[in-house]
């Protein structure tokens, strides 16, 4: 490294001999005429100073630099002294100290002494510098270190906000499935009080006379039709309403549901409904679907409440891999069928909106909503495997999508015609139910169809008739049973009498593995819907 060693000694020749001394060894001088020219000279690179102890008159330059000096510098300072120096004594010393790293010596000199003093001073920097180098490298490793404490704080951060909405998400899933078994468990129980009034009143129809006492039956059959639908939407809500989806062309089911819609919404809506030709069918639950439909239409109207426009739109959208916001993020890759629902009402304020999906929340007065509509839409779509998607902006009304899986063509299912109905009566029915109530209803209504009942109020009974010999055409049992629920019922009967046509009823239950194919009917059901079923089971 190129030394610089700065050397303030006017008198006479003095810099210039000591300039010489010094360069003998090596060391390269630079010599100042004055303490301003030295302290222009000061730097970082300088090595080290050699001061005559008579030019030291106005040396606060010199100290003001030498106070702001890096951490890692102390600059060596040789001072030739002067033994009749005016300055002597404790001031002279301390004088020499408030200098810093000086090194005295005493006039006259000797060539040894100064090359020596100069060399001392020169190894004291050297080691000043080898510190600086270390301190970059300290001060580099540290920027480092910060940033990689930044970076790794940063994904920590992340981190941790991803586990706290896991935590959040795991919390309300927690907290929607023991709402969804609740609410699951009411409605079954719920179910089967309908079922009971409705078989009962199936019953007692053709006794009914007119007048006040037809209507007033008429008026049960309706509340208990409401009933239905509010265990309908429970169950949807909760995930818990077993579909039955078949290939469905929605053009077909529209136009069908036309009147209904045109009843719901008076007058002053006007309707438009467009299901362009091809689309593919929709694989749903008819009844299901149509009760979302329903759900739509009447937010729409209660939106609407001076009138407006209704449009319900279909059309196939196809999902890929990456398709931002514009789909439900819960929909996999595929062909969708979708429906949109639009009217040009109120709209919905943009606070209220992520709320409208959630069960029990709604904007209507009391006793004008349960808040479960739109949770039954979302339930049964989901349930179906699409989704939903709601666009509002107040004052100009609401859009509600929904995406539903397709399949190529829909296959049509025809009715039971009357013979084949008429075919079914006359038959042994094995009734397993375990509510007394609707067990005395349910066996009523078949005995009212022309069937002979045998009841059981449990498996264990019903197996044990089978057991004894006893003909029986039909096996027809509840789901939801203590000890054994209808699955097991008619996995044992097969055992026993294999192929025997069986008929679950069930009011709640998740989607049972039956082993084999079975029919299934919710409660509650009407007595064509009963004989419907043992009609398409029952061999001619």
């Amino acid at each position: 490294m190129r030394t610089s060693i700065l050397v303030l000694a006017p008198k006479g020749r003095d810099a210039a001999v000591i300039g010489s001394v010094l360069g003998e060894i090596g060391l390269e001088t630079q010599s100042c005429p004055d303490m301003a020219a030295l302290r222009r000279s000061l730097g970082d690179a300088t090595t080290a100073l050699v001061l005559s102890e008579g030019a030291l008159g106005d040396v606060k330059p010199l100290a003001d630099w030498l106070e702001g000096q890096p951490p890692w510098s102390d600059l060596p300072i040789v001072i030739l002294t002067s033994r009749g120096s005016r300055q002597a004594g404790r001031g002279r010393q301390a004088f020499f100290q408030s200098l810093g790293n000086v090194t005295l010596l005493d006039r006259p000199l000797h060539r040894e002494a100064l090359q020596s003093a100069a060399q001392a001073a020169l190894r004291s920097r050297m080691r000043q510098y080898r510190t600086r180098s270390h301190l970059e490298e300290i001060t580099r490793a540290t920027s480092r270190l910060e940033e990689r404490v930044a970076d790794r704080t940063q994904a920590l951060q992340a981190e941790m906000a991803d586990r706290r909405r896991a935590e959040t998400a795991l919390l309300q899933a927690q907290k929607m499935e023991a709402l969804g078994q609740l609410t699951g468990g009411v409605a079954h129980d719920f179910n089967n009080l309908l079922q009971g009034i409705v078989s009962c009143l199936a019953v007692l129809e053709p006794t009914v006379p007119d007048g006040t006492p037809r209507q007033l039956f008429e008026a049960a059959n309706r509340s208990i039709e409401r009933g239905a639908s509010l265990t309908q939407s429970l169950l949807s809500f909760a995930r818990r309403q077993m579909l039955m989806p078949e290939p469905t062309h929605l053009e077909e089911l529209l136009s069908g549901m036309g009147p209904l819609l045109e009843r719901t919404l008076g007058g002053q809506i006007a309707v438009a409904v467009e299901v362009p030709p091809g689309l593919p069918a929709a694989l749903i639950d008819r009844a299901q679907f149509e009760s979302a439909i329903l759900n739509l239409v009447i937010n729409a109207r209660d939106a609407m409440p001076t009138g407006g426009r209704l449009s319900m739109t279909a059309f196939a959208a196809t999902v890929g891999l990456d398709n931002g916001g514009d789909v439900p993020a819960e929909l996999t890759p595929g062909i969708y069928v979708a429906i949109r629902v639009e009217d040009t009402g109120s709209g919905i304020d943009p606070s209220v909106l992520p709320h409208v999906f959630e069960p029990f929340f709604t904007t209507k007065p009391i006793g004008k909503g349960s808040g479960l509509g739109l949770s039954m839409v979302q339930g049964m779509a989901t349930q179906s495997g699409g989704g939903v998607r709601i666009d509002s902006k107040p004052g100009v009304g609401t859009a509600i999508t929904l995406y539903l899986p397709s399949v190529p063509a829909a296959t049509a299912t025809p009715a039971p015609s009357d013979a084949e109905m008429a075919s079914g009566a006359g038959r042994t029915i094995l009734l397993v139910e375990d509510d007394a109530i609707v067990r005395m209803g349910t066996m009523a209504v078949l005995e009212n169809l022309g069937h002979r009942v045998i009841e059981a109020d449990g498996g264990e009974e019903a197996l044990a008739v089978l057991s004894d010999g006893v003909e029986v055409d039909a096996l027809v049992t509840d789901f939801a049973m203590p000890g054994m629920n209808g699955a097991a019922v008619v996995r044992g009967a097969r055992r026993l009498r294999p192929g025997i046509p069986a008929l679950i009823v069930t009011g709640y239950a998740d989607t049972p593995d039956f082993g084999e194919a079975v029919r299934l009917l919710r409660k509650p059901f009407t007595p064509h819907q009963i004989a419907d079923c043992l009609a398409a089971i029952l061999p001619e």
